[in-house]
């Protein structure tokens, strides 16, 4: 990606670091491109604020940072099946954890006579990962 690139997502998504970093230290690697379908096939929803959104970025470093020296190794399918296999073991768990700080923090911050579930149906479609290509 070119400077402005990030310096526009910067702008639209502030103070999400690691939504920078990855597009900056994966954005034009086939490894990003690769788990996104993994993602996409796994759950449509996953950048949005029902199931990963705003921890989107985190989990795809988690899994790329991991993988970084074995991924060139493996071909194209070998990828996909390791995507597919890690989304399988820790999606769930990083979806609940996001989805549990998500709730407090909307709880916390909630003013008298608003709705928890009224905000929640308010944010959930919100895309707090952009999959840029």
């Amino acid at each position: 990606m070119t400077k402005i690139d990030l310096e526009q997502l910067a702008v639209a998504y502030p103070d999400q670091e690691d939504l920078i970093q990855v597009y900056e230290n994966w954005g034009d690697s086939v490894y990003l491109q690769e788990l996104f379908v993994a993602l996409d096939d796994y759950e449509p929803d996953w950048n949005k604020e029902k199931e990963l959104g705003s921890w989107s970025a985190e989990f795809i470093l988690d899994i790329l940072e991991e993988l970084e020296d074995e991924l060139i190794n493996l071909s194209s399918q070998e990828r996909k099946d390791h995507f597919e296999e890690l989304l399988e073991e820790r999606y769930e768990d990083f979806r609940s954890g996001h989805q549990f700080a998500r709730i407090n923090n909307i709880n916390l911050s909630l003013q008298e006579g608003e709705d928890l579930d009224a905000v929640l149906a308010e944010t959930d479609e919100k895309v707090c990962f952009p999959k840029l290509k």
